[in-house]
Protein backbone atom coordinates (compact mmCIF):
# COMPACT_ATOMS: atom_id res chain seq x y z
CA UNK A 1 0.00 0.00 0.00
CA UNK A 2 2.73 2.55 0.73
CA UNK A 3 4.70 1.38 -2.53
CA UNK A 4 1.77 2.33 -4.13
CA UNK A 5 0.69 5.92 -2.50
CA UNK A 6 4.32 6.41 -3.33
CA UNK A 7 3.96 5.70 -6.85
CA UNK A 8 1.07 8.04 -6.93
CA UNK A 9 2.72 11.00 -5.89
CA UNK A 10 5.75 10.62 -7.85
CA UNK A 11 2.97 10.60 -10.47
CA UNK A 12 1.45 13.67 -9.45
CA UNK A 13 5.19 15.26 -9.20
CA UNK A 14 6.14 14.31 -12.51
CA UNK A 15 2.63 15.51 -13.97
CA UNK A 16 3.82 18.95 -12.42
CA UNK A 17 6.88 19.09 -13.92
CA UNK A 18 6.07 17.97 -17.07
CA UNK A 19 3.71 20.65 -17.01
CA UNK A 20 6.29 23.06 -15.38
CA UNK A 21 8.57 22.50 -17.95
CA UNK A 22 5.26 23.17 -20.92
CA UNK A 23 4.84 26.60 -19.51
CA UNK A 24 8.78 27.51 -19.84
CA UNK A 25 9.20 26.04 -23.64
CA UNK A 26 9.52 29.49 -25.49
CA UNK A 27 7.47 30.04 -28.43
CA UNK A 28 9.43 33.06 -29.99
CA UNK A 29 13.14 33.75 -29.50
CA UNK A 30 14.23 37.38 -30.07
CA UNK A 31 17.85 37.93 -31.45
CA UNK A 32 18.94 41.44 -31.88
CA UNK A 33 21.52 42.51 -29.35
CA UNK A 34 21.33 38.71 -26.88
CA UNK A 35 19.45 35.67 -27.40
CA UNK A 36 16.35 36.09 -25.64
CA UNK A 37 13.54 33.63 -25.59
CA UNK A 38 9.97 34.58 -24.53
CA UNK A 39 7.93 31.86 -22.90
CA UNK A 40 4.11 30.12 -22.97
CA UNK A 41 4.06 30.99 -19.55
CA UNK A 42 5.31 35.07 -20.11
CA UNK A 43 2.56 34.85 -22.77
CA UNK A 44 -0.22 34.17 -20.68
CA UNK A 45 0.77 36.26 -18.42
CA UNK A 46 0.33 38.78 -20.14
CA UNK A 47 -2.96 37.58 -22.43
CA UNK A 48 -4.43 37.59 -18.27
CA UNK A 49 -3.51 41.21 -18.22
CA UNK A 50 -5.23 42.01 -21.30
CA UNK A 51 -8.16 39.29 -20.29
CA UNK A 52 -8.63 41.36 -17.52
CA UNK A 53 -8.88 44.39 -19.17
CA UNK A 54 -11.62 42.86 -21.60
CA UNK A 55 -13.34 41.69 -18.84
CA UNK A 56 -13.31 38.17 -21.85
CA UNK A 57 -11.38 35.45 -22.92
CA UNK A 58 -9.20 36.31 -26.13
CA UNK A 59 -9.83 35.00 -29.36
CA UNK A 60 -6.92 32.85 -31.07
CA UNK A 61 -5.93 35.54 -33.66
CA UNK A 62 -5.50 38.16 -30.72
CA UNK A 63 -3.79 36.22 -28.73
CA UNK A 64 -1.48 35.78 -31.58
CA UNK A 65 -1.11 39.86 -31.41
CA UNK A 66 -0.42 39.80 -28.09
CA UNK A 67 2.67 37.37 -29.20
CA UNK A 68 3.82 39.87 -31.42
CA UNK A 69 3.58 42.60 -29.28
CA UNK A 70 5.67 40.64 -26.64
CA UNK A 71 8.08 40.60 -29.94
CA UNK A 72 8.03 43.76 -30.83
CA UNK A 73 8.26 45.05 -27.17
CA UNK A 74 11.72 43.10 -26.59
CA UNK A 75 12.99 44.15 -30.45
CA UNK A 76 12.61 47.42 -29.80
CA UNK A 77 13.90 47.01 -25.91
CA UNK A 78 17.09 45.71 -27.36
CA UNK A 79 17.88 48.09 -29.96
CA UNK A 80 17.71 50.71 -27.12
CA UNK A 81 19.85 48.59 -24.76
CA UNK A 82 21.77 47.90 -28.24
CA UNK A 83 22.25 52.02 -28.89
CA UNK A 84 22.66 52.65 -24.74
CA UNK A 85 19.17 54.20 -23.80
CA UNK A 86 18.71 52.77 -20.68
CA UNK A 87 16.55 53.70 -17.47
CA UNK A 88 17.14 53.62 -13.67
CA UNK A 89 14.98 51.91 -11.18
CA UNK A 90 14.25 54.95 -9.76
CA UNK A 91 12.65 56.40 -12.73
CA UNK A 92 10.68 53.16 -12.96
CA UNK A 93 9.77 54.04 -9.32
CA UNK A 94 8.81 57.57 -9.88
CA UNK A 95 6.64 56.32 -12.68
CA UNK A 96 5.29 54.23 -10.79
CA UNK A 97 4.27 56.62 -7.92
CA UNK A 98 2.89 59.09 -10.24
CA UNK A 99 0.33 56.39 -11.66
CA UNK A 100 -1.14 55.38 -8.18
CA UNK A 101 -1.01 58.59 -7.05
CA UNK A 102 -3.08 59.91 -9.75
CA UNK A 103 -5.36 56.93 -8.65
CA UNK A 104 -5.84 58.16 -5.04
CA UNK A 105 -5.72 61.56 -5.73
CA UNK A 106 -2.80 62.94 -3.94
CA UNK A 107 1.01 62.01 -3.88
CA UNK A 108 1.44 58.99 -1.90
CA UNK A 109 4.19 56.25 -1.31
CA UNK A 110 4.24 53.02 -2.07
CA UNK A 111 3.76 52.21 1.59
CA UNK A 112 0.55 54.39 1.82
CA UNK A 113 -0.92 52.82 -1.30
CA UNK A 114 0.00 49.35 0.26
CA UNK A 115 -1.75 50.19 3.21
CA UNK A 116 -4.70 52.12 1.69
CA UNK A 117 -5.04 48.98 -0.55
CA UNK A 118 -5.13 47.10 2.82
CA UNK A 119 -7.41 48.64 4.41
CA UNK A 120 -9.92 49.10 1.10
CA UNK A 121 -9.72 45.21 -0.22
CA UNK A 122 -8.28 43.24 2.62
CA UNK A 123 -5.86 42.57 -0.40
CA UNK A 124 -1.88 42.61 -0.50
CA UNK A 125 -0.58 45.14 -3.21
CA UNK A 126 0.74 41.82 -4.93
CA UNK A 127 -2.82 40.15 -5.08
CA UNK A 128 -4.60 43.59 -5.67
CA UNK A 129 -1.73 43.84 -8.52
CA UNK A 130 -2.97 40.71 -9.97
CA UNK A 131 -6.62 41.23 -9.36
CA UNK A 132 -6.24 44.36 -11.76
CA UNK A 133 -4.01 43.48 -14.47
CA UNK A 134 -2.79 39.96 -13.95
CA UNK A 135 0.75 40.89 -12.61
CA UNK A 136 2.65 40.66 -9.40
CA UNK A 137 4.46 44.22 -8.56
CA UNK A 138 7.97 42.98 -9.62
CA UNK A 139 6.22 41.64 -13.42
CA UNK A 140 4.34 45.05 -13.48
CA UNK A 141 7.20 46.78 -13.06
CA UNK A 142 9.29 45.11 -15.27
CA UNK A 143 6.43 46.00 -17.58
CA UNK A 144 6.34 49.45 -17.31
CA UNK A 145 10.12 50.07 -17.34
CA UNK A 146 10.10 48.29 -21.10
CA UNK A 147 7.52 50.55 -21.79
CA UNK A 148 9.17 53.39 -20.85
CA UNK A 149 12.49 52.15 -22.37
CA UNK A 150 10.56 51.78 -25.76
CA UNK A 151 9.20 55.13 -25.32
CA UNK A 152 12.55 56.80 -24.92
CA UNK A 153 14.38 54.83 -27.95
CA UNK A 154 11.35 56.35 -30.22
CA UNK A 155 11.49 59.58 -28.92
CA UNK A 156 15.44 59.70 -29.58
CA UNK A 157 14.91 58.29 -33.02
CA UNK A 158 12.27 60.23 -34.09
CA UNK A 159 13.10 63.30 -32.03
CA UNK A 160 13.81 65.68 -34.95
CA UNK A 161 9.94 64.97 -36.59
CA UNK A 162 7.96 65.02 -32.89
CA UNK A 163 9.41 68.21 -31.67
CA UNK A 164 9.04 69.64 -35.53
CA UNK A 165 5.26 68.75 -35.19
CA UNK A 166 2.75 71.71 -35.73
CA UNK A 167 0.29 72.50 -33.19
CA UNK A 168 -3.44 73.01 -33.41
CA UNK A 169 -4.55 76.30 -35.60
CA UNK A 170 -6.67 79.08 -33.80
CA UNK A 171 -9.92 78.35 -36.00
CA UNK A 172 -9.12 73.82 -35.25
CA UNK A 173 -9.44 74.75 -31.25
CA UNK A 174 -12.67 77.14 -31.62
CA UNK A 175 -14.42 74.38 -33.77
CA UNK A 176 -13.60 71.70 -31.18
CA UNK A 177 -15.18 74.08 -28.95
CA UNK A 178 -18.08 74.66 -30.82
CA UNK A 179 -18.69 71.08 -31.69
CA UNK A 180 -18.23 69.59 -27.81
CA UNK A 181 -19.47 73.02 -26.40
CA UNK A 182 -22.23 70.74 -24.26
CA UNK A 183 -19.62 68.94 -22.46
CA UNK A 184 -17.69 72.26 -21.53
CA UNK A 185 -20.11 72.46 -18.04
CA UNK A 186 -19.00 73.17 -14.77
CA UNK A 187 -20.80 71.63 -11.87
CA UNK A 188 -22.15 73.33 -8.75
CA UNK A 189 -18.19 73.77 -6.55
CA UNK A 190 -17.29 75.04 -3.74
CA UNK A 191 -13.62 75.89 -2.36
CA UNK A 192 -12.98 74.26 0.97
CA UNK A 193 -10.25 75.17 3.24
CA UNK A 194 -9.43 71.33 4.22
CA UNK A 195 -7.58 70.91 7.06
CA UNK A 196 -6.02 67.19 8.59
CA UNK A 197 -3.89 65.31 11.08
CA UNK A 198 -3.15 62.00 10.88
CA UNK A 199 -2.63 59.13 13.33
CA UNK A 200 0.67 58.46 12.45
CA UNK A 201 1.81 54.95 12.95
CA UNK A 202 3.11 55.06 16.71
CA UNK A 203 1.63 58.14 17.22
CA UNK A 204 -0.65 60.03 19.93
CA UNK A 205 -3.99 59.84 18.66
CA UNK A 206 -5.23 62.25 21.08
CA UNK A 207 -2.57 64.72 20.00
CA UNK A 208 -3.84 64.60 16.95
CA UNK A 209 -7.48 65.27 17.70
CA UNK A 210 -6.59 67.98 20.01
CA UNK A 211 -4.33 69.56 17.26
CA UNK A 212 -7.34 69.49 15.10
CA UNK A 213 -9.47 70.83 18.12
CA UNK A 214 -7.32 73.64 18.33
CA UNK A 215 -7.56 74.85 14.61
CA UNK A 216 -11.29 74.54 14.02
CA UNK A 217 -11.72 76.86 17.12
CA UNK A 218 -9.44 79.38 15.41
CA UNK A 219 -11.03 79.20 12.18
CA UNK A 220 -14.40 79.65 14.21
CA UNK A 221 -12.83 82.74 16.18
CA UNK A 222 -10.62 83.95 13.25
CA UNK A 223 -11.82 82.67 9.93
CA UNK A 224 -9.39 85.22 7.99
CA UNK A 225 -6.41 83.43 9.72
CA UNK A 226 -6.37 80.36 6.30
CA UNK A 227 -3.29 81.55 5.61
CA UNK A 228 -1.40 81.45 8.93
CA UNK A 229 -2.43 78.34 9.32
CA UNK A 230 -1.03 77.05 5.78
CA UNK A 231 1.97 78.42 6.59
CA UNK A 232 2.38 76.86 9.60
CA UNK A 233 1.09 73.13 8.12
CA UNK A 234 4.66 73.83 6.10
CA UNK A 235 6.99 73.22 8.97
CA UNK A 236 8.70 70.76 9.71
CA UNK A 237 6.85 67.91 11.78
CA UNK A 238 3.70 70.37 11.75
CA UNK A 239 1.78 67.04 12.82
CA UNK A 240 -1.08 68.21 10.26
CA UNK A 241 -1.83 69.04 6.14
CA UNK A 242 -3.52 72.35 5.48
CA UNK A 243 -5.01 73.38 1.59
CA UNK A 244 -7.16 74.64 -0.40
CA UNK A 245 -9.86 72.16 -2.49
CA UNK A 246 -12.68 72.26 -4.44
CA UNK A 247 -15.39 70.33 -4.78
CA UNK A 248 -17.91 69.29 -7.57
CA UNK A 249 -21.68 68.48 -6.35
CA UNK A 250 -21.52 65.21 -8.23
CA UNK A 251 -21.99 61.08 -7.46
CA UNK A 252 -18.08 60.65 -8.79
CA UNK A 253 -16.81 63.80 -6.13
CA UNK A 254 -18.84 61.61 -3.55
CA UNK A 255 -17.18 58.56 -3.79
CA UNK A 256 -13.54 60.39 -4.32
CA UNK A 257 -14.28 61.95 -0.59
CA UNK A 258 -15.66 58.25 0.54
CA UNK A 259 -18.68 60.45 1.72
CA UNK A 260 -22.68 59.58 1.15
CA UNK A 261 -24.66 61.71 -1.55
CA UNK A 262 -26.17 63.40 1.74
CA UNK A 263 -22.96 64.18 3.19
CA UNK A 264 -21.92 66.19 0.55
CA UNK A 265 -25.13 68.21 0.13
CA UNK A 266 -24.89 69.46 3.40
CA UNK A 267 -21.32 70.30 2.86
CA UNK A 268 -22.82 72.66 0.00
CA UNK A 269 -25.81 74.20 2.26
CA UNK A 270 -23.52 75.33 4.20
CA UNK A 271 -22.70 79.20 4.15
CA UNK A 272 -19.56 81.16 3.26
CA UNK A 273 -17.55 81.17 6.31
CA UNK A 274 -19.01 78.61 8.00
CA UNK A 275 -16.77 75.74 9.95
CA UNK A 276 -17.25 71.97 10.08
CA UNK A 277 -17.11 70.16 13.26
CA UNK A 278 -14.09 67.91 13.94
CA UNK A 279 -14.44 64.90 12.44
CA UNK A 280 -12.96 61.37 12.76
CA UNK A 281 -12.05 58.89 9.99
CA UNK A 282 -9.71 55.38 9.91
CA UNK A 283 -6.65 57.28 9.12
CA UNK A 284 -7.19 60.93 10.41
CA UNK A 285 -8.63 63.82 12.32
CA UNK A 286 -10.22 66.97 10.21
CA UNK A 287 -12.33 69.96 9.68
CA UNK A 288 -12.60 72.79 6.90
CA UNK A 289 -13.96 75.76 6.50
CA UNK A 290 -16.23 76.75 3.48
CA UNK A 291 -14.63 79.74 1.48
CA UNK A 292 -16.07 79.96 -2.16
CA UNK A 293 -19.30 78.98 -3.75
CA UNK A 294 -19.14 78.93 -7.78
CA UNK A 295 -22.80 78.22 -9.67
CA UNK A 296 -23.15 75.77 -12.44
CA UNK A 297 -22.61 77.38 -15.59
CA UNK A 298 -21.89 76.34 -19.39
CA UNK A 299 -18.12 77.52 -19.81
CA UNK A 300 -16.81 79.69 -22.68
CA UNK A 301 -14.10 79.69 -24.52
CA UNK A 302 -12.12 81.84 -22.51
CA UNK A 303 -13.52 80.69 -18.83
CA UNK A 304 -10.93 78.66 -16.45
CA UNK A 305 -11.74 74.88 -16.73
CA UNK A 306 -12.15 74.80 -12.82
CA UNK A 307 -12.45 77.58 -10.11
CA UNK A 308 -8.65 77.99 -8.64
CA UNK A 309 -6.63 77.10 -11.88
CA UNK A 310 -5.70 79.67 -14.62
CA UNK A 311 -6.03 76.99 -17.76
CA UNK A 312 -9.06 78.46 -19.97
CA UNK A 313 -11.13 76.16 -21.96
CA UNK A 314 -8.61 77.55 -25.16
CA UNK A 315 -5.56 76.48 -23.46
CA UNK A 316 -7.42 73.05 -22.30
CA UNK A 317 -8.70 72.51 -25.83
CA UNK A 318 -5.30 73.29 -27.66
CA UNK A 319 -3.40 71.10 -24.89
CA UNK A 320 -5.47 67.52 -25.61
CA UNK A 321 -5.41 68.30 -29.37
CA UNK A 322 -1.47 68.66 -28.97
CA UNK A 323 -1.62 66.11 -26.98
CA UNK A 324 -3.67 63.58 -29.46
CA UNK A 325 -1.08 64.92 -32.45
CA UNK A 326 1.52 63.37 -30.04
CA UNK A 327 0.08 60.25 -29.47
CA UNK A 328 -0.72 59.42 -32.74
CA UNK A 329 3.05 60.62 -34.11
CA UNK A 330 4.79 58.68 -31.58
CA UNK A 331 2.55 55.89 -32.57
CA UNK A 332 3.32 55.78 -36.04
CA UNK A 333 7.00 56.68 -34.92
CA UNK A 334 6.77 53.48 -33.20
CA UNK A 335 5.31 51.45 -36.03
CA UNK A 336 8.03 52.36 -38.87
CA UNK A 337 10.95 51.35 -35.89
CA UNK A 338 9.31 47.68 -35.57
CA UNK A 339 9.09 47.37 -38.73
CA UNK A 340 12.65 48.57 -39.01
CA UNK A 341 13.34 45.86 -36.62
CA UNK A 342 11.17 43.02 -37.57
CA UNK A 343 13.76 41.17 -39.80
CA UNK A 344 14.29 37.34 -39.60
CA UNK A 345 17.30 37.75 -38.47
CA UNK A 346 16.30 39.69 -35.07
CA UNK A 347 13.57 37.10 -34.07
CA UNK A 348 12.80 33.40 -34.48
CA UNK A 349 9.07 31.94 -33.82
CA UNK A 350 9.72 28.19 -32.19
CA UNK A 351 5.85 27.14 -32.90
CA UNK A 352 4.06 28.03 -36.60
CA UNK A 353 0.65 27.34 -38.41
CA UNK A 354 -1.41 24.59 -36.03
CA UNK A 355 1.33 23.76 -34.11
CA UNK A 356 1.31 27.37 -32.73
CA UNK A 357 -2.82 27.52 -32.80
CA UNK A 358 -2.90 24.50 -30.56
CA UNK A 359 -0.18 25.92 -28.14
CA UNK A 360 -2.41 29.07 -28.03
CA UNK A 361 -5.40 27.56 -27.10
CA UNK A 362 -5.16 26.51 -23.52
Amino acid sequence: MKRFVFTVALGLVLTGAVFAQSELQPIANVRLLKSEPITLKQLKSRVDAYQKELGRVMTLDERKKVLDTLINERLVVQAAEKEGVRLTDTEVNQNFLQMISSQVGRQVTELEFTQIIRQQTGLSLDDFMKAQNGMTLVEYKAFLKNQLVAQRYVFAKKQSDLQNMAGPSDADIRYYYEMYKQNFVQPDTVQLFLVVSPKTAGGNVEEARKRVEDLNKQLREKPDSVREIKTRSLAPNSGFQAGDMYVNKTATASQQLGITMDALMKIFSMEIGSVSDVTETTNDFQCFIVRDKFSAKVLGISDVVQPGTTVTVYEYIKNNLMAQAQEKAVSEAMTQVINELRTPDNFQLMRTGSELDKLLSW
